[in-house]
């Protein structure tokens, strides 16, 4: 039989919630973070829309999640020194993600024209990966279209999108996705 403290205890803790914290840790993601960032999980998970850019041909493109698979969805400059470290490590890592059922999707978002931005992946020895072109970010940045992608916070950033196309959340700035803690939060969201 519980005492009246016990009785007391357990009525406080269930009207604020704190017996269902053990639930909401379970739901939640596993942690990712780095020295100055960390992977900022977003509720309510919404499905990303097709964004129409550009290829590296200059050809009209769409860019959108590959169905079936984790997502990272890369926006970039080639004005920013932490992607130029980026790029060449993805494209080195790009058939081990695969490997795990994770697909990379890259997003240059220069001001800069597309000839410019194509030489800087060639500089960097970039041929593999995925590269959409958005000038200037316009179309990731679009006022009032419920794109759920933006780049307002700062370059680069990356979004986790689970197998539905579900962005589960962002991080900015360098962080190593193929490290322990950022594979088992991709592990994670692929069995979401």
């Amino acid at each position: 039989m519980l005492s009246h403290s016990m009785t007391r205890r357990f009525a406080l803790q269930a009207s604020l919630g704190l017996l269902a914290a053990p639930v909401l840790a379970q739901a939640r993601l596993p942690q990712f973070r780095t020295a100055r960032y960390q992977f900022i999980e977003l509720d309510p998970v919404e499905i990303i829309t097709p964004l129409s850019l550009q290829g590296l041909d200059g050809k009209p493109a769409t860019a959108r999640p590959v169905p079936g698979k984790v997502n990272l969805i890369y926006l970039w400059a080639t004005w920013c020194p932490v992607c130029r470290i980026t790029l060449p490590r993805f494209e080195r890592q790009l058939a081990d993600f695969r490997a795990r059922g994770v697909e990379i999707v890259s997003i240059s978002t220069d001001e800069r024209d597309l000839a410019h931005v194509a030489e800087y992946l060639k500089r960097l020895g970039v041929r593999r990966l995925p590269v959409f072109y958005d000038r200037g970010g316009k179309v990731v940045a679009a006022p009032g279209t419920g794109q759920l992608l933006s780049n307002a916070e700062g370059l680069p950033v990356i979004y986790v999108t689970d197998r539905r196309g579900g962005v589960r959340g962002y991080m900015l700035g360098d962080a190593d996705w193929a490290s322990p803690a950022a594979l088992a939060l991709l592990d994670h969201v692929g069995t979401l």
